[in-house]
C-alpha cells in the first residue's frame, strides 16, 4: 500500500475525528441553529469521533513507517504522531475518568495536533531544514 494513500486516509479521519468540535464551534459562531437534525448529527458523530481517532492513530503510524521505509527519523510526522498519540491517550483517560482537566488537555492537544498536521502537510522536512537535525 502506498504511504500517500494512507496520508489521505489520515486527513479524512482527522476531519471526521475533529468534526464534533468544529461543527459545534462553527454553529455557535455563525448559524446558531438549534435544529434537531443538526443536534442529532452531532450526537451521532460522538461515537464515530472515538473510532476515527483510534483509526487515525493506527493508520498514521503505518503511514510513517511506509513513508520512511521502516527507518526512525525525527520528522514533522514523528512530532505529529506523538501529538496524536497523546491526544488519544487523554481521550481514553477522559472516557473512563470524566475529568474536566483531562478533557481540556485532550482538546488542547487536539488543537496542537491539527497545527502540527498543517505543518506536516506544508513542510514535512521542516525539522531538518530549521534545526539541521540530519
Amino acid at each position: 500500500m502506498d504511504f500517500r494513500l494512507l496520508g489521505w486516509a489520515s486527513i479524512i479521519l482527522a476531519v471526521i475525528a475533529t468534526s464534533p468540535w468544529w461543527l459545534r464551534k462553527l454553529n455557535s459562531l455563525t448559524f446558531k441553529t438549534k435544529d434537531k437534525r443538526f443536534l442529532n448529527l452531532l450526537k451521532k458523530l460522538r461515537p464515530i469521533h472515538k473510532v476515527a481517532g483510534i483509526l487515525l492513530a493506527l493508520i498514521a503510524a503505518y503511514h510513517g513507517y511506509l513513508g520512511l521505509n521502516g527507518q526512525i527519523k525525527w520528522h514533522t510526522g514523528s512530532l505529529l504522531y506523538l501529538s496524536f498519540f497523546l491526544t488519544a491517550v487523554l481521550g481514553v483517560i477522559n472516557y473512563f475518568k470524566k475529568d474536566k482537566r483531562v478533557f481540556k488537555g485532550h482538546k488542547a492537544m487536539s488543537l496542537i495536533s491539527m497545527l502540527l498536521f498543517l505543518l506536516h502537510l506544508l513542510e514535512p522536512w521542516a525539522l531538518g531544514k530549521w534545526f539541521g537535525i540530519w
